[in-house]
């Protein structure tokens, strides 16, 4: 399903280490990247979803489908995870989902949650439609900030968001967050959260 290299693990586990997400160099499978895209494009359980107070959002979430399951509790991620962050790791399907997000979405500054069901996240990029926004006015991109959060915080990493990318890091314990999308933009991306397993 994957293909990862050592100098990816190394690469992936630097950017945790310094900034708390990272991306990994993998190569996912033509044909199951394919697969999870058709999955995508034949979802009819997205809804539309919104809230104003708390964490703000703006998307359409949907619940994984079978190959998105199949990769995200994969045992090249079960792997990965082991050799980034230490101990075993399982995949808490109830915290994970499939999100669509489109013109006006955004996702804002967040600590997953409950941190016990959310160690890791794991977000894989399957589609992304880029309007040639530049930097900073987009939505096109994943802000990282520290374990704490105020109104004047600056992102301690930007992460441009690729399709067929998959980004690694402590969710519940970094502020990470999404800008609302500008026209013609859009991504339809996994988000898988891990727990300790024993």
């Amino acid at each position: 399903m994957l293909h990862i290299d050592h100098a990816g693990l190394e690469q992936l586990r630097s950017g945790i280490d310094a900034f708390g997400f990272g991306t990994l160099t993998a190569t996912i499978w033509p044909d199951v990247l394919a697969g999870m895209r058709k999955e995508a494009d034949l979802c009819r359980e997205a809804i539309q979803v919104e809230q104003q107070s708390g964490l703000r959002y703006h998307a359409a979430l949907a619940p994984l489908g079978r190959k998105a399951t199949r990769l995200l509790g994969s045992q090249a991620l079960s792997h990965v995870l082991a050799r980034v962050f230490g101990g075993s790791f399982s995949l808490t399907e109830g915290r994970s989902c499939m999100t669509f997000y489109g013109e006006g979405d955004f996702l804002g500054p967040h600590q997953d949650q409950p941190a016990e069901e959310c160690a890791v996240t794991i977000i894989v990029y399957l589609e992304v439609a880029d309007a040639a926004i530049r930097h900073g006015q987009t939505g096109l991109e994943l802000l990282v900030y520290g374990e704490t959060m105020t109104p004047d915080a600056v992102p301690r990493l930007v992460i441009p968001t690729r399709a067929g990318a998959i980004v690694v890091g402590r969710g519940s314990a970094f502020y990470h967050e999404r800008k609302r999308l500008a026209r013609q933009e859009r991504v339809v991306a996994l988000t898988g959260c891990y727990r300790h397993s024993s």
